[in-house]
């Protein structure tokens, strides 16, 4: 089957890629998609690709924004999903998979080994608005590039206690009323859940609002977060801040040598500096900028390479 329209996601990282590898999966062109949570707090490994979605969305707390590694072309199958003998396709049924780094399950809602939600790791059933406009950002792209409906199935079970599954906890694991029939799944387009689809028996991303991501995709509702994911370059935060620092340094350089010491002396540009109040420098003071200039970067790089 050929594929068609733009196979890498824009700004998502390649660096965790399987699709060229043992596990690369087959063409299709996607109709569908799927969600799912990691149920951890980092990229996972994935088996090197064995157990790889299409995409894993890191949450970036500083910047507010997702940071997205792609692991297979998006009309190749990944490999998330239980697939069992007979029975339906899963993985290779037209579908885009995405992870969600992060949690579903109502015991982590508010803290999880010491940690905060919504600070150091996001409870997807209550995420953060600036999250959804992120996983929004990249439904709506799949839709304008691959045609994936703007749809979603209407109920997400919690995984915890859920009133439309009384007396079984987690709600959306197994056997669920939101679980689809074979035959459901293979005529669906649009989104759903791990929860949702045949042959499998997890119960993620819970009751995540995938009807918000939905209306933001379709514009329904203003988003406040830029809607594009940088490229990841791999730095950290603090490397990013000496990374700038440099660069402000070099600009300082540029300037202090700018007017050799030995040519300052220029009627013209002392004049213009005495109007505009600047003191003009002797030959020392310029080598003396020049030489603190220097200071400051050799030891921002000094700084980069340590933190590296």
């Amino acid at each position: 089957m050929a594929r068609t329209g733009p196979q890498k996601i824009p700004g998502a990282s390649q660096a965790y890629f399987y699709g060229t590898g043992r596990y690369s999966g087959s063409d299709m062109e996607v109709n569908c998609g799927v969600a799912h949570t990691t149920e951890g707090r980092t990229v996972p490994t994935y088996g090197g690709g064995a157990q790889a979605p299409t995409v894993t969305g890191l949450p970036d707390f500083k910047a507010k924004k997702i940071r997205w590694y792609q692991h297979y072309d998006v009309d190749e199958s990944a490999r998330a999903l239980a697939n069992k003998l007979g029975g339906v396709e899963t993985n290779t049924a037209n579908v885009f998979q995405i992870e969600l780094v992060g949690t579903c399950d109502d015991k982590y809602a508010k803290t999880w080994s010491g940690k905060t939600a919504g600070i150091d790791y996001i409870y997807w059933p209550d995420a953060p608005e600036w999250a959804l406009a992120e996983v929004a950002w990249l439904v709506r792209w799949l839709h304008d590039n691959h045609r994936v409906p703007l749809t979603c199935v209407k109920d997400w079970l919690a995984y915890g206690k859920d009133s439309r599954r009384p007396g079984i906890a987690p709600a959306s694991y197994g056997a669920s009323p939101a679980r689809m029939s074979m035959t459901a799944w293979r005529s669906f387009t649009g989104w759903c859940g791990h929860q949702h689809v045949p042959e499998n028996d997890h119960g993620d991303p819970g009751s995540m609002n995938f009807a918000r991501v939905i209306a933001l995709a379709k514009g329904d509702i203003p988003s406040k977060t830029p809607p594009k994911s940088e490229e990841d370059n791999g730095m950290t935060p603090a490397q990013e801040a000496l990374l700038k620092q440099i660069a402000k340094s070099l600009a300082e350089l540029k300037d202090g040598a700018a007017v050799a010491p030995w040519t300052y002396r220029n009627p013209a540009q002392d004049k213009a500096s005495t109007a505009a109040g600047h003191r003009i420098p002797d030959m020392h003071g310029r080598i003396e900028q020049i030489q603190a200039t220097l200071a400051k970067l050799t030891e921002a790089v000094a700084a980069l390479t340590k933190e590296s």
